[in-house]
């Protein structure tokens, strides 16, 4: 795997180099080396020495890979286990410790892992149950103190290409999460869209604020760790911590989602800090206003504001400079095709499902987790993202849920969502849906904040933004949208906040 390559080259070659930074911690590369030896006596230890590590874990899927399953709090504990597990055969899986305790417990079942880590004491009692699963169970003090007493490892080894080496999964906090396996070849390609496309670079310093069990940090820390640069982390986004690291340490790179943007400039300019080191700004994981992107522009003037879309289970699919981030470019090596629900291709400009052709591509899920399938038997995978095609560019209408029938129309809630945030005063806002038994939905938007203008002038400019059926039929008003713990608007959570009347109709 390329970052290990590099922790081990870096750590030779320049030891003093920052690495990994957070929680009040810090790693230079001869540290972070020194930490990922210990991981790996620690994990090896626990499976009753090094050759351990081959005879456990006899599921196919995994080609017999063990895996070592964390669910920490802290961005940094689960960065230096990333780094540590990917430099031995291993596979790291990262649990959202935000996830249902007993969504969690359901996915150690299903996937069986060698070792569990976790700082979650009530967590770390559940997993006792000896029915629950056949694997080790220890608390993260406990880990550490074992490992520095536990024979010395060999330390990181760069490990062959076609090997698993990360379990991720898809999002826990309402369903049950799906599990899909990665191998170190196929985020090589990943860590190459990255030096190409995202600003990844050698000595880059970049600032990631949020928690690694979320995608988009996780895969920072990978591109970052790969390409030699050094790693700002936070365990959940803080707007003033942020701008103040960023000041203080000329921070060059600042990875995230769009909402971080606005809240990051207001907390800069309350506190009289300089965004201006920054020469790289990478969102992902949300649809990006022109508004943000015009708002964060001015307050860092040096910054290359580059928004991009993916999947997780596909990878890289195409990014945007300009507007609202909706129109994208495919990265290099991406093949397009926008099919409808029998299969069949679109016409140009026509909204269908998105298939995408790209080695990066996972074929399946872990059968434990679901049965779907990612990949079909003709090399195309979709994660039924809703686009259009035409003249080489995608035009996203929205994930596979973002899209609603209202009065026997499409309505696309992405594109709603950008019309509002134009208006100012309604940056931050969701549309979401309620059911009604005339029109089958109604599209309602709710605004954060608490100087958001009248409906009349909400509906005003959204009549000269939108078509007529894709106009709200209600307006709501919020003191803050429920969030993911990285920051992304949660929109069934928004509905149930209409629903429980705890936003105020205008």
């Amino acid at each position: 795997m390329p970052f290990t390559r590099t922790i081990i080259e870096v750590a030779e070659s320049d030891p003093r180099r920052l690495a990994l930074a957070g929680d009040g911690d810090r790693f230079s590369y001869l540290e972070l080396r020194g930490a990922c030896t210990l991981i790996r006596s620690g994990v090896e230890h626990l499976l009753d020495g090094p050759d351990a590590i081959y005879r456990r874990g006899a599921n196919a899927e995994t080609d017999g890979v063990p895996i070592i399953a964390v669910s920490l709090s802290r961005a940094i504990d689960v960065a230096r286990f990333i780094c540590g597990v990917a430099g031995f055969r291993a596979i790291i899986a990262v649990l959202d410790p935000l996830w249902p305790q007993a969504h969690r417990l359901e996915t150690i079942r299903r996937v069986d892992p060698a070792v569990v880590i976790t700082d979650d004491v009530v967590f770390e009692d559940a997993l006792g149950a000896p029915e629950l699963w056949t694997g080790r169970a220890v608390s993260l003090a406990e880990f550490d103190a074992l490992a520095a007493s536990a024979p010395a490892s060999a330390g990181p080894e760069v490990r062959p290409r076609h090997e698993p080496f990360l379990l991720l999964f898809t999002s826990g906090t309402t369903n049950l999460p799906k599990g899909f396996l990665r191998t170190r070849g196929s985020w090589d390609h990943n860590v190459g869209i990255s030096r190409a496309y995202l600003g990844a670079g050698e000595n880059m310093s970049t600032i990631a604020p949020g928690p690694v069990s979320y995608s988009l940090t996780l895969y920072t820390v990978v591109e970052v760790m790969a390409t030699g640069g050094s790693l700002y982390l936070q365990s959940g986004f803080d707007a003033i911590a942020a701008a103040h690291t960023i000041d203080a340490e000329r921070i060059e790179r600042f990875v995230g989602v769009p909402a971080m943007l606005p809240t990051l400039v207001r907390a800069s300019e309350r506190s009289e800090l300089s965004l201006g080191s920054l020469r790289e700004v990478i969102t992902g994981g949300a649809n990006q206003s022109e508004r943000i992107r015009a708002t964060f522009e001015a307050a860092a003037p040096h910054a290359h504001l580059r928004s991009y879309y993916g999947a997780s289970e596909i990878g890289f699919i195409g990014y945007s400079d300009s507007d609202d981030g909706t129109r994208l470019t495919p990265f290099r090596g991406i093949g397009v095709s926008v099919r409808d629900d029998a299969g069949a291709g679109v016409p140009d400009g026509e909204i269908g499902t998105l298939h995408i052709r790209v080695v990066s591509a996972v074929e399946r899920y872990l059968s434990a987790t679901s049965v779907d399938r990612i990949t079909g038997e003709d090399g195309w995978a979709s994660v039924n993202d809703q686009a259009s095609f035409a003249d080489g560019v995608i035009t996203l209408a929205g994930r596979a849920g973002d899209i609603a029938v209202s009065g026997g129309h499409k309505v696309s809630l992405p594109q709603v969502e950008r019309a509002l945030a134009s208006v100012p005063g309604c940056e931050i806002c969701c549309a979401a849906v309620l059911p009604d038994a005339a029109l089958g939905s109604l599209i309602v938007v709710v605004v954060e904040g608490s100087q958001v203008p009248p409906k009349h002038v909400m509906q005003e400019a959204l009549r000269s933004l939108l078509a007529p059926q894709f106009m709200p039929h209600r307006y709501y008003r919020a003191d803050e949208l429920p969030r993911t713990a990285g920051g992304k608007i949660r929109r069934v959570a928004v509905t149930e906040l209409v629903e429980r009347q705890h936003a105020e109709r205008l």
